[in-house]
Order: structure tokens, then sequence, then C-alpha cells
């Protein structure tokens, strides 16, 4: 027994000595946004939206490593839309490593445990979550960087069991210095997403279910390329064609009978839809201190399998189309005495839908703080 106990204080000090050495990180944000159409819909619901963000954790910083240990946690209140008020927790671990003399090549891991928790009638969507992923990138040439990267995701949802899901993601990526001032790059990226339970209860659907856990319900395959241009000093404009095809189309879709929510991995999962994302970016550092980014796009999105409705309800097409058009301007200031990041953001947006309840219109506009400590 009194060795045990030796034993016991000879890890507890080893513990303290650890987080002894170890650097404190603490960031806070704090953001207020107006939204007119918060769940992005036909409805219009307006809101103010505020959201408190607290990151802190240790950092051990070696010669040619680091690992981190940290808490993040969001709470964002709905002033108009109270019972959409939640909060998000996790806890992380992260390694990252040179993998060659020269420090080109670096590897990163990241492990993540955490809840979502919402209130009222809301708590339908609570979820818990696990998370790990991994990325290596290689310094191949003066002009070629490559990277590849694995990602697992672990979704429970108590409530909604039917969505519950477990997702491994793929990317392999390529940027290539095509002068000093332009830059190419290719990415190409693989998901799948295997459900936890058949909404279904045939004895073919049972055997089904026995598969699932061999077979994906869906599968995407996406492909990138986008192009950086250099126009001068703190001055870029890139552009990019995204296109994401469905191999497997087996999404499941959240019924209307539970509402209505836009912009969410449950409502508008993005493995539910295929087509062309094209976009724009002008970034124009205008003083040492003060960022400037418009960014401007279109999105294409054919739903695997979801009819389009009218207002009652009624199909009115086999298939939904939207076409999404956005427009986002960010000023971005960094006080560098302090640290502190001030960040005023617009976003536009318009999706133009064959499915009447989601033919709609959203404005927003964001205010933010962040401090470091």
């Amino acid at each position: 027994m009194r060795t045990m106990r030796i034993t016991g204080t000879g890890i507890a000090m080893m513990l303290i000595l650890q987080i002894a050495s170890a650097q404190m990180e603490t960031d806070l944000s704090v953001m207020t946004m107006a939204d007119d159409n918060v769940y992005n819909n036909a409805d219009m619901r307006t809101s103010a939206v505020t959201s408190l963000s607290f990151s802190s954790g240790y950092a051990w910083l070696y010669e040619t490593s680091e690992f981190r240990l940290f808490y993040d946690g969001t709470y964002s209140y709905y002033t108009d839309l109270t019972e959409r008020t939640n909060h998000y927790h996790s806890l992380n671990a992260g390694y990252a490593a040179e993998t060659d003399a020269d420090g080109n090549d670096i590897l990163r891991v990241l492990l993540s445990a955490g809840t979502g928790l919402n209130r009222d009638g809301f708590v339908l969507y609570d979820r818990q979550f696990l998370s790990a992923s991994a990325d290596w990138k290689q310094l191949m040439s003066e002009r070629f960087v490559s990277k590849i990267a694995y990602d697992l995701r672990m979704v429970d949802f108590p409530l909604l069991q039917d969505f519950s899901y477990t997702e491994h993601a793929f990317m392999m990526n390529g940027a290539y210095a095509v002068t000093p001032t332009t830059t190419a790059i290719v990415q190409a990226d693989l998901g799948t997403k295997f459900y936890g339970t058949e909404t279904e209860t045939s004895s073919a659907s049972m055997r089904k279910g026995i598969m699932s856990s061999i077979l994906p319900s869906v599968t995407q395959l996406t492909g990138m390329l986008k192009v950086g241009q250099g126009l001068g000093d703190g001055i870029g404009l890139s552009a990019s064609l995204r296109y994401q095809w469905n191999i497997q189309k087996q999404t499941r879709y959240l019924s209307s009978e539970y509402g209505y929510i836009s912009d969410d991995e449950l409502f508008d999962d993005h493995y539910g839809y295929e087509g062309l994302h094209s976009s724009i970016v002008y970034t124009h550092h205008l003083t040492g201190s003060l960022l400037g980014r418009l960014t401007l796009g279109v999105q294409n999105k054919r739903y695997s399998s979801l009819a389009a409705l009218d207002i009652d309800g009624n199909i009115i097409a086999d298939q939904r189309i939207d076409t999404r058009y956005y427009m986002n301007v960010l000023l971005e200031h960094f006080i560098e005495s302090s640290g502190i990041t001030l960040k005023l953001a617009v976003d536009m947006i318009g999706n133009r839908s064959n499915d009447v309840y989601y033919d709609y219109r959203n404005t927003a506009v964001t205010l933010e703080c962040g401090i470091p400590f």
C-alpha cells in the first residue's frame, strides 16, 4: 500500500511539473449578429444572435514538435427566438511535428470529444460527437507542396437515432507555384457516411442493416481547382471551381414535422446534394493592420432524393434544385499592442429554389471581437 502511495505521489508530481512547464493559452471571442432570416427559409424569422466563444488550454512547445490540450466552448443566445439558444463544448488534444530535417514537412493530429445542447423543443437536436483527424504536408520541391488528410467523425443524436452516423473523409491536395505571384491548387475529396440504424423494418432492410456496417449509405466525390494571383503589395485575387458528385445517394432528410432549419448538418447536409460551386475572393491589406476581403459565389445544389414542394406540401417536382448566390464583405483590424482582433462582416444570400419554402433571401451583419489572454 505504501508503495502504491509513493507511486501515486510520483505520478502526481510529474503531472504538476508537466503543467508547470506548459504555456497556457486562452482566447475569448464575442460576436453579435443581426440576421433577417435566421432559419434561411420563406418564413423570414428575424433575430439578433450573440455568441460567446471561449478556448483555454495548455501548450507544450518543443524545437520540432508541439502538443496542445484545450477546451472549446460556444454559447449562442437568440434575442427574438430564445428557444433556439444553444451551446457547444469540446475537449481537444492536438499534436504537430516536423517530419524532416529542414522543417518543411509537417504532420498534424487532432482528437476531439464534445456535445451540443439545445433548449425547449430543440432538445431533439442534441448531439454528442467524437472526431479524429490527421494531415501531412510535404514540400516536394521549391514550387510544389502536397497534402493528404483523413477525418473520422462519429455523431450521436440520442433522440434522432436514424440520423446518428459515422463519417470517413479523405483528401489529397497539391499546390503548384506557376510563377512567383501565381499559385494553382488541385484537390480531391472522398467522403462516406454510415448511418447508425435502418429506417425500414422489412426482412430485406434487416439484411441491408447488417451490411450497413460494411457499406456506406452515401458516398461523395469532390474535385476542386483554385488559382490565386498576387496583384501587388498586399493585394490578391483567387478563383475556385468545386464540383461534388454523389456516387451513392441514400441520404436521409429530416421530415418537415420536426420543423424547418437550414444550413445545419441535419437539415442541409452537404452529402444530400451535388453540383458546381464557383467563387471569387479579392483580398486587400489596406494597411499593416487592416484587412479587407470581398467574396462572391454561386452554388448549384441538386438534391439527390428530395422532391420540391409547394407551400401546402404538395409535390411539384421530383427533384429539388437550388441556386444559391452569396456575397461576403469583411473588414478585419488587428491591434498589435493588445492582440485584439476586430471584425465587421456583411453577408447577403439569395436562394432560388423550385421548392417554394426554400426560395428566400438573407442579410446578416456581424460584429466580432477576439481577445487573447
